[in-house]
């Protein structure tokens, strides 16, 4: 069933009893809540809906009975329940069931057995590989002697050549090459529930009745250097963006990505997020729906620096973590809100002092 519903008890390895038995969907209760007065345990999505029609336990406790998460006790025991991936049919503890599950159906790399990456928005997909380095490994496994691997790896070295000129002294000298400024936007393949695309996967918005923060990741992962994107606002936005950088890209997309201790985001509120879904400092200014927030990696200091409207905000992160790639852009959107990704634009000179 759907994330709105329970488990169905078909797929548990070591569950044969009712105590999680949702009274209101009759599946295994998925985000477990129970009655202070009754005991009963309900689905957490399921008896928040019921309550916000009835107002009471679906059993007609007391008006003072409470509905919360279930007891810790309790919690132990569901925390050990395995069930099966609907796709893999694999068991998995029931708390890392929903995650696994959005990476396993999603396409795979050729060489995943190696890689461990799925498919993205790039120029590879048409290959079925996830970046160069698989292309070139996929090439490799179809070559039948020594020569076709000569000339698959002689290929490879002269696609990747850097341009050589000849200086008026006559000296073969390597020519300074331009900076680099990546072009990249949103994946569809790693991307939160409702989440919808448009110009050419730039703009992604987010509508829904929910108030749940969805990530969306980039196409581009940064490995070294230093780099720079833009997000401008969505005039449509009503719920303030978690702004920032992964270094996971496989996680739970219905969630807010600085959730985690793999999360670094600027919240709109002029906060911070990181390893917390409620807490952080206070920084920079308010943003909404409406200006462009520039965004600025530079790996070698391990710093993360925010720009609203073309004036520096300041460092928001100094870590360790921030020297190590790939990093990925992340935006997480909350009930109605959107945003336009920016990209291929030089380094501004306030992010160069």
């Amino acid at each position: 069933m759907g994330e709105e519903f329970g488990f169905d008890k078909e797929r548990f390895v070591n569950y044969n009893q009712d105590i999680f038995d949702c009274p209101i969907c009759s599946c295994v209760a998925r985000l477990p809540k129970d009655c202070s007065a009754c005991g009963s345990v309900f689905c957490g999505p399921c008896v928040d809906s019921w309550l916000k029609k009835q107002q009471e336990c679906i059993n007609r406790c007391p008006k003072n009975s409470v509905i919360q998460g279930i007891q810790k006790s309790l919690k132990k025991i569901y925390d050990d329940l395995e069930i099966r991936c609907q796709f893999c049919t694999k068991p998995f503890k029931i708390a890392e069931i929903d995650k696994h599950e959005m990476n396993c159906q999603m396409p795979k790399c050729t060489n995943y057995d190696v890689c461990g990456n799925n498919l993205g928005t790039n120029e590879f997909e048409k290959q079925k590989v996830c970046d160069q380095a698989c292309l070139l490994l996929s090439r490799i496994k179809q070559t039948k002697n020594k020569q076709d691997l000569y000339s698959c790896l002689k290929q490879y070295v002269k696609d990747k050549k850097p341009i050589i000129q000849i200086s008026p002294y006559n000296f073969n000298i390597p020519a300074v090459q331009n900076q680099e400024y990546p072009v990249f936007k949103w994946d569809r393949q790693r991307m939160g529930t409702g989440i919808t695309f448009s110009d050419g996967d730039t703009k992604i918005f987010l509508k829904e009745q929910a108030y749940m923060f969805r990530t969306a990741l980039a196409t581009y992962g940064f490995e070294k250097g230093i780099g720079y994107w833009e997000i401008e606002a969505d005039e449509k936005t009503e719920n303030e963006l978690k702004i920032g950088v992964s270094t996971q890209r496989e996680f739970n997309y219905n969630t807010a990505f600085c959730d985690f201790e793999f999360g670094w985001a600027y919240y709109g509120l002029a906060q911070l997020r990181h390893n917390s879904n409620a807490t952080g400092p206070s920084f920079g200014r308010r943003f909404k729906k409406d200006g462009i927030l520039g965004v600025c990696l530079n790996m070698n200091t391990g710093t993360l620096k925010f720009s609203l409207n073309g004036d520096l905000m300041g460092t928001a992160y100094t870590d360790e973590k921030l020297k190590h790639g790939p990093i990925y852009p992340a935006v997480s959107l909350l009930h109605c809100a959107g945003c336009k990704l920016i990209t291929g634009k030089p380094l501004p000179t306030i992010f160069q002092i």
